[in-house]
């Protein structure tokens, strides 16, 4: 009797389908549970136990990660409209232009069809595509493989995901390519595309027409402001706050997150990445220059010398605060160094959820719309001042 494969349990596996995609006789498929999260399946009958699956898993055969990096960088892209259009400073779209402009690729997630997947992409007009955050999990199909092949073909690629897709991806191609530029994300967690698309559902039902596209964070105006937008078939649309929208809500308290995103190991300051970009969040500038932050700063964290080089040419396209260091990123970016934290009631959440309330029904007794507090005129004005003010003197201040 052959043994039996043992892939990680649905507590530390991440659905990154690296095993999926190694499987050379077509063993392993990829299939929902009841809350909708995916995970490996393995034919045995096909299963001829070479074991190309565990040695590519992250979770059984971990990679290399770098050292903590204690220098950080608060950036923008200086174009407003690519700003605009991206969660948070337009960090990511400028790396993927830079590099597509010289010939190469990026692959990223892009929305489609209620929910998200990884592309190909060599084209700048398509990069809007891959701007915004989606907070879904990310289907990557096969696109491991066309990395490889586009690297085996001497194609520089640019490959942007969670931290886990970015170890699956690392760990697939076994090789170091130095034409492979990895950037990951600060990652709060991901929710499945099941969860995202009974929400819309609920919205289509309501206003009677189809959802075509969602940005998960629109600016309006500013990325300290952000809202769930839904736009309809008829090009009008639906925005609700992102501290009153069902899913928001209930991804930001951790209630649909996947089980394994309790258990993360890649939350933390080492990182597997060449660059690691998020929302730099709790960034307050003290030099005039950087006023415009709350319109998107991005938290850029170089890793590797490969993101150092990437990083030295988008420079002159950015404007950049590299004074602060890694422990004032980490205050804004909980996730630089512990996973999620599962509610207490998560699975009491699930119980219910399953038994056919929905994400609207909940909404009372598990996450309810949060009162967003006012920043009084006296403190726009304090930050306003303390902008015009030399650095040495703010210090003294916020000592005191």
């Amino acid at each position: 009797m052959k043994e039996r494969i043992q892939l990680p349990t649905i507590e530390h596996c991440t659905g990154c389908q690296a095993c999926r995609v190694a499987c050379p006789k077509n063993a392993i498929t990829m299939q929902e549970n009841e809350k909708g999260n995916i995970y490996p399946v393995v034919n045995e009958q096909q299963c001829i136990n070479c074991n190309k699956c565990a040695n590519v898993c992250p979770e059984l055969s971990p990679l290399t990660f770098n050292a903590k990096q204690e220098k950080v960088y608060a950036m923008w892209v200086n174009n407003t409209k690519n700003r605009k259009c991206s969660t948070s400073g337009g960090a990511s779209y400028i790396m993927a232009k830079t590099i597509i402009e010289r010939g190469g690729y990026l692959c990223g997630a892009i929305y489609n069809d209620g929910g998200a997947e990884h592309r190909i992409c060599n084209n700048i007009d398509e990069l809007y595509r891959f701007q915004g955050s989606k907070y879904v999990h990310s289907n990557v199909k096969d696109v491991y493989k066309e990395v490889e092949m586009l690297l085996k073909n001497g194609k520089e690629v640019l490959f942007t995901g969670t931290p886990c897709q970015v170890a699956a991806l690392r760990s697939y191609l076994i090789k170091e390519y130095d034409t492979l530029y990895c950037i990951d994300i600060v990652c709060h967690g991901v929710p499945n595309k099941k969860v995202l698309g009974n929400r819309i559902k609920a919205i289509e039902k309501v206003y009677g027409k189809k959802v075509i596209d969602i940005r998960f964070r629109d600016k309006q105006p500013d990325q300290h402001n952000t809202f769930m937008k839904y736009t309809f078939e008829d090009a009008s649309s639906l925005s609700n706050s992102y501290s009153s929208d069902p899913y928001s809500r209930s991804f930001v308290l951790n209630y649909t997150l996947r089980d394994n995103c309790f258990n993360c190991k890649y939350s933390k300051a080492e990182r597997c990445s060449d660059i690691t970009i998020a929302d730099f969040w709790g960034y307050a500038p003290q030099k005039l220059k950087f006023h415009s932050y709350r319109k998107g700063t991005s938290l850029m964290i170089v890793n590797s010398e490969k993101g150092s080089r990437l990083l030295n040419e988008i420079k002159r396209f950015c404007t950049y605060d590299d004074s602060r260091d890694f422990d004032y990123a980490v205050k804004g970016n909980h996730n630089l160094k512990a996973p999620q934290i599962r509610p207490d009631d998560y699975n009491l959440f699930w119980e219910r959820y399953l038994n056919g309330e929905t994400l609207e029904e909940l909404q009372k007794d598990f996450y309810p719309p949060l009162k967003k507090k006012k920043r009084s005129q006296i403190a726009r004005i304090k930050q306003f001042i303390a902008l015009l003010l030399p650095d040495f003197i703010v210090k003294r201040l916020i000592k005191k």
